[in-house]
């Protein structure tokens, strides 16, 4: 009795869940839309599951960061419209009355200032693409119609944490700190559009105790950096602080060990397709030939069809160990295995020479992240250092982002040639060793941007200035919240591509008890902001400005061509005084350093090759859509 009244109670909630978006009903319809996601995968409708996962990542914040701006603009009328339904008398006041001239001249300009949009957007591209959609097949179907209108450059891959009912009314540090499932679907692949999307659902007893780690991570580090600068003078407190900090980087270390190993018999699924080059399409045409020919004479699902083609397509970057565990994961049968194993092998033992012969061969295009917010502090980045990655936090915020800027983007990259830019560098003047370094890499490296040092910027500047421009950095505390409101971004739209060097800059924080979470990059992307660089966690000031000038002497032309290149730079002379001299023959670099790719300079940042400690170079993150500056570097396509 009590199962059929627990299913007559699941179908009038699903009933009247049916036709409402999650962003209606907010936190509930995620926590639904999870709980249906986890039903689904146990009774072995992996793409039912898909669908609900999908669902379940569109929020109620997503919907007002989305629509806001555009309700705001649609209920002002113009002041043709207001000419119009002017009476008689009110016309005559109009054309004789100079304060009613000042107001209607200067809503003209307004009008005039107002940044034209792309005739391509139409309404389903800023709403849900499901909110019609009320049945899993359709809602697939949809999705796949969607993934197929991205790049064909781009792999896909969404995030998701399964469904607890003990955090449902939980605050989020009990919830990133509770056991959980991550489920890892591949919504376009290197198979894609010929293959559908697959769903792989990791859930061992570790997995408990990196989520409960990773809760810690913020706190633990500032409890070791936030000292009193006179307190540590001494030897030994100077001695004790390097201890505490080696033990946090020991700790961290770890914890980014135990979760690679949780993710490692998959970790090859995160690496994207390799730039197109005819050596690229010859090589991976006799691949998948070969792969299709084996899974269809063995009876394999298209499941393990895709894995061994990815398997397959990136064989040289696993080593031998990788290759045995990914036999012994897609079969049983102990024949197959060592076939799968020895044709990896052969797979691995062609790509070399031709990466060898071919450095365009070695390279992939960025994997776009679709990341759970509940998941969104974990170090995706780390498990692959080597690839291209983006973050987004929705299927819906990416395709918006595309459809707003499909015509900038070719190849799988948002293109634009970065000229000019504005910085806002220490506004609250209370960083002075970072500001000092800061103005001088920016009077030397970027002499012809627009400047504002330790100076609180207006809402004004930032609406009109750093926002109009190709790029805009902020370096100093946070975020830079704290001097714009949120929904100010969301109303403007932003036009260049943002960096925001601060602690916990992109990270997400929750709203309140039972919200969801929000991060400074929602905004950007609400104000359709292509590309944003970020922070997830706390970092050193000396450290952070040494990968902030690394990365944008990497991707920025300076001002003056002639200046000395970055890579030659005296290092510890200007981390110490700010100072900018020529470094030793052995800092001296190759000239032309530049790279177009920003994800692939963020990759040598994952990689440690500019910070070497871990908790120095895992941190940042890109979101939005992978982008290229083609001032620095033309595409190899």
């Amino acid at each position: 009795m009590s199962g059929s009244t627990t299913m007559i109670e699941m179908e009038a909630e699903e009933h009247m869940l049916r036709g409402i978006t999650s962003a209606d009903v907010g936190p509930e319809a995620k926590e639904y839309n999870l709980l249906r996601a986890d039903e689904e995968y146990r009774n072995g409708n992996v793409e039912h599951s898909i669908y609900y996962q999908v669902k379940a990542q569109f929020q109620s914040t997503d919907l007002r960061y989305i629509t806001e701006a555009d309700d705001l603009e649609s209920q002002r009328p113009s002041t043709e419209q207001l000419l119009r339904v002017a009476s008689d008398v009110e016309k005559e006041d109009y054309k004789s009355n100079r304060f009613l001239q000042n107001i209607l001249k200067h809503l003209q300009q307004k009008e005039r200032e107002r940044p034209k949009r792309p005739p391509c957007i139409e309404p389903i591209e800023h709403l849900d693409f499901l909110e019609d959609v009320d049945e899993p097949v359709a809602g697939l179907a949809r999705i796949n119609d969607i993934c197929n209108g991205l790049p064909t450059e781009w792999c896909v891959l969404q995030l998701c944490k399964s469904f607890n009912p003990a955090t449902t009314y939980s605050v989020f540090n009990e919830i990133s700190a509770s056991d959980g499932a991550i489920y890892l679907s591949l919504l376009r692949h290197c198979r894609s559009p010929e293959l559908g999307p697959i769903c792989l659902r990791f859930n061992n007893s570790g997995l408990a105790e990196v989520f409960k780690h990773y809760s810690t991570l913020v706190e633990r580090f500032r409890r070791v950096v936030t000292v009193d600068p006179l307190n540590i003078k001494s030897k030994e407190a100077k001695q004790k602080y390097w201890e505490e900090l080696n033990s946090y980087d020991a700790f961290l270390r770890k914890l980014l060990s135990d979760f690679r190993d949780i993710m490692a018999p998959y970790s090859f699924v995160f690496l994207g397709k390799r730039y197109d080059c005819s050596a690229v399409a010859s090589q991976t045409k006799a691949v998948f030939g070969r792969v299709d020919e084996f899974c269809v004479d063995r009876q394999w699902s298209n499941h393990q069809r895709i894995l061994l083609s990815q398997a397959s397509l990136h064989a040289n970057r696993l080593t031998s160990t990788d290759m045995k565990h990914i036999a012994y994961e897609m079969t049983s049968n102990e024949n197959e295995i060592h076939m799968v194993y020895d044709m990896l092998r052969v797979f691995a033992s062609e790509w070399q020479p031709l990466e060898d012969r071919q450095v365009q061969v070695a390279k992939s295009f960025p994997t776009i992240l679709v990341v759970d917010e509940r998941l969104d502090h974990l170090h995706w980045e780390q498990l692959a250092t080597a690839q291209e990655f983006s973050r987004v936090k929705s299927l819906h915020c990416l395709w918006r982002l595309y459809q707003y800027h499909k015509a900038s983007i070719r190849h799988g990259y948002y293109t634009r040639s970065i000229k000019r830019g504005m910085c806002v560098i220490n506004p609250g003047a209370d960083l002075p060793n970072s500001g000092r370094r800061l103005r001088s890499f920016f009077e030397y490296w970027l002499s012809h941007w627009r400047h504002l040092f330790e100076t609180v910027p207006t809402e004004e500047v930032m609406l009109r200035q750093a926002y109009q421009a190709d790029c805009f950095v902020y370096a100093g505390h946070g975020s830079g919240l704290q001097y714009i409101n949120g929904r100010a971004i969301c109303r403007a739209r932003v036009r260049g591509v943002v960096f925001l060097f601060g602690c916990d800059s992109t990270r997400m924080l929750g709203t309140g008890l039972y919200s969801a979470l929000y991060g400074a990059h929602d905004y950007y992307h609400g104000a359709l902001c292509p590309t944003i660089v970020g922070t997830l966690m706390p970092a050193l000031d000396g450290n952070m400005d040494h990968v902030s000038v690394t990365l944008l002497s990497l991707w920025l032309n300076p001002g003056n061509k002639q200046v000395r290149p970055w890579t030659q730079i005296h290092k510890m002379s200007w981390l110490k005084t700010g100072t900018i001299k020529a470094g030793s023959d052995v800092e001296v670099a190759q000239p032309d350093y530049h790279l177009g790719s920003l994800s692939s300079i963020l990759s040598l940042v994952q990689q440690g090759k500019v910070e070497p400690t871990v908790y120095n170079c895992c941190i940042y993150v890109c979101r939005g859509l992978p982008a290229w500056n083609l001032d620095v570097e033309p595409m190899p396509f």
